[in-house]
This record gives structure tokens, C-alpha cells and sequence, in this order.
């Protein structure tokens, strides 16, 4: 028993040791594991290191990225705010002071900006520039000579005479040929690229010229929806003050309850009135958001109003110095004015393109009748015969146009041409139709406009005040407090209809002429300095 025992000794020492140094083992494995699981988690770099005598301000590091921008504190302190995280992209060095994400500023677009902001950033107009480009490569397509030159060559090294032996001597040629047109083909391919181009340029040029015009429309009518919520607005802020007057006169006992509740009513109808003009103005709002190309959720606000605008008629003579103050004479069009209009719809961007289809056509029947011409392939060649002869020389051949003429493809761009020119002169009828229908849609308001005496403000008239003290004084009925008002609210809405329609005929006239609105519109739209009550509570939108 003592001798087995002296035999297991070594093993169960051993077995401790290797148990022992395992445990060591697990525990520096355990440490080396959190060593670099701390190593990842640490969000410190040399740029955290930086001293804080070198942030200004209470910044102790800026970390910046090409993404965003991170203000980190100086130190944690108890009433210590959390900073935001800008998102914005930055490429300037100077670091953030701000601890605020800073709100955007709320712009006032002009008729002038907004037609400058569809300009830019109307997605159809966006896409549609990029066809010139496609253009630009087709006219370095036509201006590349489309053939290149041709090598033959031919080796024989095996050659036997009729009886059997070999003649010893490799046959071999060389050809070298080139494909050349001889009625300048080249010069009409050319001609009819760059045409094209010009008609893709063009294009662009109308649709932002219709671009132009429906964004001045979508403003306008903008203007329009806000004149008319201002009306119903002042009508809401009118009634509610008769119906507390009458409210406390009923109380004591001065009016007949059948008063209080027409004008109660009267009150819910002109409430429901100033909802609906609020949607529509948020709707007129919403398209020329979305003709601008941004979202519908942007701070940028509309300036001016429809009653403040000058507008300007402009003639063949003074180029548009009549201003809406003074009186049109009459509403037929002179002569000169007639030609004066024919030659701005003569130079809309539609008919040009016409005019550049006919330019294609007619490089394209140059281009037919300049094959009907063979070209010839020509080239010099060497050779060396069997007997060991050698010849140089020049080859050259050509097609005879016997079956095919070329006469069919000519006689096909001759009717093109023909189909191009009817278009052309189709497309400058209509647009001096429209255009002439436009200048006396605008010449008609415009006198209209002119007879009229322009409200300058939205609020009621004094008129209307004057009857509401005669009504408390007990002089008026209430039924003619309400006929008074529903007329004078009649007349400020035709009066803003008038101006719509002014400035509908406008922008109209602005896309069937290609006139500028400069010659429309004598000065941006002012900003009026009082505001409605409306417009006061919902300051932005």
C-alpha cells in the first residue's frame, strides 16, 4: 500500500500544476479579452486629447466629420443643456460655436424669385437639359469620318507545279484601301447635327419659357387665394364684433332675439367662408411649391399682393411706359402693334425649333442626293507572284448605280423637307394667333383695370363702420348692417377677380410671346405693411 501510494504521488502533483497554470491561463485570456473589448468601445482619439485652451469659447473638442459636426462640453456641469448634432454638411475648418440647431430663415419670394427658383430646380427642366449633352455627342459623332481603312493581305507558301515539284518562291500581296465620298457627304452629316443640336436647344428654351409662365400663374394665383382670405378674414373679424355688440345689447333687452340670430348665422356662414379660402390658399401654395421643386413642407412665404403690383402695358412705341394710372384709349390694336406682336411670336422658342426641323431635312436632302453619287475605295497594293516578280501598284473600285439610284431615298427627304416646312409654317400661324389673343386678353383687362378705382387696403370701408355706430345708436336696422357688408365684400372680390385676371393674362401673354415680364410687371411685388389678423396669428406656413 505504501509503495502504490509513493507511485501516484508525481501524477496527482502534476495534474494540480497543470490544473493551476490553466486557471493562470483563463485568467490572462479573461484580461486580454476586456483589454481590447475596451480598446474598441473607447470613442477617444488624439482629437479628444486636444487642451481646452485651444477650443474657443466652452467647447473642449470639435470633432468633425465630412457628415456632421459634433460639439462635445468642456465639462459636465448640473445644468448643463444637451447639445444637438447638426447633420448639415460643412467643409469649413472654423469650429461651431452654436449649441442650437439654428432655424431657417423664412424667405420672401418675389415673382422674380420664384421664376429663378423653377428655373433651377424644376425637376421635368432638369432632366430635359440633359438631352443637350446627348446632342453635343451626336454632332461629335458626325463630325468622326465613319470610314476607316481597309488591309488585305494574302500568303501562299505552299506553290506546286502541274507536274509535282515545288516552285520554291512564296506568293504573297498586300492591299491597303481607303473608302472615300466625292459629293461631300461628310459636311451634310455634319450640317445635319449641328441643326439637330439647335432644335434640342431650343426646346429647352420653351420649356422653360412655359416654365416661366405657369410659375408666374401659380404665384399670382397665390396672391389671389391670400387677397381673398385677407377679404374673408376682415368679414370674420367683422361679424364676430357685431355679434358681441348685439350679444350684450340683447342682454339688455335693446334687440329682438330674431336679429341676434341672423347675424349668429350669418357669422357660422362667413367662418365656413374663411376655412374654405384657408384650403384654397394652402392649395395655391402647395402647386407653386411643387412647380418650384421643393418640399411641401418649406419655410420660404410668397411677398407682395395683387393690389400693390404696377402693371405696365407694353406697345410697339413706348415698349411698355403706360402704366395702369393712367387711361387706355382704346382697346383695338394699332397696326404697328400687330407686327410688334408677330415678331415676338415669329421668335418664340417652338417655332424656332420648327425652323431647326426644316434645317435637319434639308442637310438630310443634301445627304441623300450627295450619295446618289458611287463613292470610291481606292488604295496602292504590293505583290509578288510565283516567279518571283514583284508589283506595285494603285487599286481602285467602285459601285454602279444601276438597280439603286438613290433617286427613292432622295424623293423621301424631298417630302420630309416638304412635311418639316408645313409644320414650321403651321407652328408660326398658331403662335401668332395665341399670342395676338393673349396681348388683347391683357390689353382688355388692362383697360378694364384702369377705369377702376384700386382699394389699397383690405380692411372694410368706413362706410360699413359708419353704419355699425349708426346701428348701435339705434338709427339702422341689422339687416342692412348685413346688405351693407355682403355688398362691400362683393365689390373687393370682383376687384380681386379683376386683378387675377390682370395678372392671369400676364403670365399668359408672358408663354405666347416669349416677352419678358419685365415689360409686364413695372416693379417687384411690395410687401403691404399692415397685415390682416389672420396672417398675424399664423405667421408662417
Amino acid at each position: 500500500m505504501h509503495g502504490e501510494s509513493t507511485e501516484c504521488f508525481p501524477t496527482e502533483k502534476y495534474l494540480l500544476d497543470r490544473n493551476a497554470m490553466m486557471a493562470r491561463l483563463h485568467i490572462l485570456l479573461l484580461l486580454l479579452l476586456l483589454t481590447f473589448s475596451g480598446c474598441r468601445a473607447s470613442g477617444s482619439s488624439r482629437s479628444d486629447l486636444v487642451s481646452a485652451k485651444d477650443i474657443p469659447g466652452d467647447l473642449s473638442s470639435v470633432i468633425e466629420t465630412q457628415g456632421a459636426r459634433v460639439s462635445v462640453p468642456a465639462e459636465r456641469k448640473p445644468d448643463s443643456k444637451i447639445q444637438k448634432v447638426s447633420l448639415q454638411f460643412t467643409e469649413t475648418d472654423e469650429p461651431d460655436n452654436s449649441t442650437e440647431i439654428p432655424h431657417f430663415a423664412r424667405q420672401s419670394l418675389s415673382v422674380y424669385d420664384s421664376i429663378s427658383l423653377a428655373l433651377a430646380g424644376n425637376p421635368d427642366l432638369v432632366a430635359l437639359r440633359e438631352t443637350e449633352q446627348v446632342g453635343v455627342a451626336t454632332v461629335g459623332v458626325a463630325e468622326t469620318y465613319p470610314f476607316n481603312p481597309t488591309l488585305q493581305a494574302q500568303v501562299t507558301p505552299g506553290q506546286y507545279l502541274p507536274g509535282g515539284g515545288p516552285t520554291g518562291t512564296t506568293y504573297h500581296y498586300v492591299l491597303l484601301m481607303q473608302r472615300i465620298q466625292l459629293a461631300h457627304q461628310q459636311q451634310f452629316r455634319e450640317d445635319a447635327a449641328h441643326s439637330a443640336l439647335n432644335g434640342v436647344r431650343w426646346n429647352i428654351h420653351q420649356a422653360e419659357l412655359q416654365v416661366t409662365s405657369l410659375t408666374a400663374q401659380l404665384y399670382f394665383t397665390a396672391l389671389y387665394q391670400r387677397g381673398l382670405l385677407e377679404v374673408a378674414q376682415a368679414s370674420q373679424d367683422n361679424n364676430e364684433r357685431l355679434l358681441a355688440a348685439l350679444s350684450k345689447r340683447f342682454d339688455a333687452g335693446d334687440i329682438s332675439g330674431a336679429d341676434l340670430a341672423t347675424v349668429r348665422i350669418d357669422t357660422r356662414s362667413t367662418s365656413q367662408q374663411l376655412r374654405l379660402a384657408e384650403v384654397n390658399y394652402q392649395s395655391s401654395l402647395r402647386n407653386l411649391r411643387s412647380q418650384l421643386g421643393l418640399p411641401p413642407d418649406s419655410p420660404e412665404d410668397i411677398a407682395g399682393d395683387l393690389r400693390t403690383i404696377q402693371w405696365l402695358l407694353p406697345t410697339a412705341e413706348n415698349d411698355g411706359s403706360i402704366k395702369s394710372e393712367i387711361n387706355f384709349q382704346s382697346v383695338n390694336e394699332s397696326p404697328d402693334n400687330r407686327a410688334w406682336v408677330t415678331s415676338w411670336a415669329a421668335s418664340r422658342p417652338d417655332v424656332l425649333v420648327a425652323h431647326a426641323n426644316i434645317d435637319v431635312a434639308s442637310a438630310g436632302l443634301n445627304l441623300a442626293s450627295a450619295d446618289r453619287v458611287p463613292d470610291i475605295t481606292t488604295g496602292p497594293y504590293y505583290q509578288r507572284d510565283a516567279s518571283g516578280l514583284y508589283h506595285f501598284g494603285l487599286r481602285a473600285e467602285m459601285s454602279l448605280p444601276i438597280i439603286n439610284t438613290g433617286r427613292p431615298l432622295e424623293t423621301q427627304r424631298m417630302t420630309e423637307l416638304n412635311q418639316r416646312t408645313a409644320v414650321w409654317r403651321q407652328t408660326l400661324l398658331r403662335a401668332e394667333l395665341e399670342a395676338q389673343a393673349a396681348f388683347e386678353r391683357y390689353q382688355l383687362a388692362f383697360d378694364v383695370l384702369a377705369r377702376e378705382k384700386t382699394l389699397s387696403t383690405t380692411e372694410l370701408p368706413q362706410e360699413l363702420q359708419s353704419l355699425e355706430k349708426q346701428f348701435l345708436a339705434g338709427e339702422v336696422d341689422v339687416v342692412r348692417i348685413i346688405q351693407a357688408r355682403t355688398s362691400i365684400l362683393q365689390n373687393q372680390r370682383s376687384q380681386l377677380d379683376l386683378l387675377n385676371e390682370l395678372a392671369q393674362s400676364a403670365a399668359l401673354l408672358v408663354g405666347a410671346t416669349g416677352m419678358p415680364l419685365d415689360l409686364l410687371v413695372g416693379q417687384e411685388p411690395i410687401v403691404p405693411s399692415s397685415k390682416s389678423n389672420r396672417d398675424k396669428e399664423n405667421d408662417s406656413f
